[in-house]
């Protein structure tokens, strides 16, 4: 219990991070922790060669370590969890919240898609909000067949717990789990939020950050576990709120999963561009582990940042990308017309916003981009 305790005792940044991680190593595998953090394993064996840990991932750590003595934990060291917690800033837990304006829509949205399109009688259901913080979603949920929780509840009708070491009552309800989970980094936390649901709830409806909208290789969408996905809607930037009340500008969608009536779902025909361009996704940070696609770097007719926080905008030639790493661009056929696009197109808009307010570019807005100018293939 001691080596957990100290674990959590504040240091330097990077000997915090670390001791979280070599102290959960000793109880889990590497791979048992990427699968927990939604992971590659690969990404999380880096950690151990660089000696160096993300500090987005400094809560998900030790929630490991707690779980991993589970109904054994002495009350010292689940205040000592709660004080760690506490320490850390809105935007490191990813604390924000939901205008109630925005709640509703997706309340009705979310209604709409259970009801209309997968015939799901909701009268049978218990809803749990799984971070109430407020209780925006809360109070749009039937006031007898509703259970809130958050780590740090800020509504006096909200269960304060850990919802990723909590589990529903064991009786024969049914239930949907709707709200907004914090994100986490690229996504991972709410990840595991969907995935730690599917144990207990038939249809999860949450806000999630743009990156489950996306179908390039390794996003958080293709790691759901059980699931389907049935209903994709884009926010307003504007949703949203820090504890304080100043506004968080970032890109999220209303997402509905669902593990039953999956045969409701309506197959939708998916557009592509790959008769007129082929994105690469470049990198060159000098060693293997952060090079990609090195044969393509000085090939390709546009290039654009994957993420940056200043100006997103085309380049003409990769050294000229922030951090030396984005997407390059071969243009197939109506090379002058595909250029113009690229070239006037208005990349800040087509880019989503992330919680640190960085700007992101995945290649299926640059596809969309050219799609929607009406180059897609037949």
């Amino acid at each position: 219990m001691n080596d957990i305790a100290s674990a959590l005792k504040p240091k330097s940044p990077s000997n915090e991070m670390m001791g979280l991680f070599n102290k959960t190593l000793a109880k889990y595998s590497l791979s048992e922790i990427a699968a927990h953090l939604g992971l590659n394993t690969g990404t999380v064996n880096r950690w151990t060669k660089t000696n160096n840990v993300p500090k987005s991932y400094k809560i998900d750590l030790a929630r490991m370590l707690i779980t991993s003595h589970s109904n054994q934990l002495p009350d010292s060291l689940k205040k000592e969890l709660e004080k760690f917690y506490h320490n850390n800033t809105e935007r490191e837990k990813d604390q924000f919240y939901t205008h109630s304006s925005v709640a509703k829509q997706c309340w009705e949205k979310f209604k709409r898609i259970a009801t209309k399109t997968l015939n799901i009688d909701l009268a049978q259901y218990t809803f749990i909000e799984p971070a109430a913080g407020g209780g925006v979603f809360y109070k749009l949920l039937p006031s007898q067949r509703r259970i809130g929780i958050d780590i740090e509840p800020k509504h006096p009708a909200i269960s304060k717990q850990d919802y990723l070491c909590w589990r529903p009552p064991k009786n024969k309800n049914k239930y949907i789990v709707i709200g907004n989970p914090p994100f986490g980094l690229r996504g991972h936390l709410a990840l595991q939020f969907i995935n730690y649901s599917y144990d207990f709830a038939d249809v999860v409806g949450f806000i999630l950050p743009q990156l489950f909208n996306s179908d390039g290789k390794g996003v958080p969408a293709k790691r759901v576990r059980g699931y389907q996905l049935a209903h994709t809607s884009k926010l307003q930037s504007n949703s949203f709120n820090y504890p304080d009340g100043k506004n968080v500008d970032v890109s999220a969608i209303f997402q509905v999963w669902t593990k039953i009536n999956t045969h409701k779902i309506a197959s939708k025909r998916i557009q592509t561009c790959r008769d007129y361009i082929k994105v690469y996704s470049l990198s060159d940070g000098g060693t293997p582990s952060s090079t990609r696609n090195k044969a393509m770097l000085d090939k390709c007719d546009v290039y654009l940042p994957s993420t940056c926080f200043d100006e997103m905008r085309p380049y003409d030639n990769f050294e000229k990308l922030p951090h030396r790493r984005g997407y390059g661009v071969v243009i197939l056929k109506n090379y002058a017309r595909i250029k113009k696009i690229f070239t006037h197109n208005d990349w800040g808009k087509t880019a989503f916003h992330s919680t640190n307010g960085a700007l992101n570019l995945r290649t299926s807005l640059i596809n969309e981009v050219i799609i929607n100018h009406g180059f897609h293939d037949s």
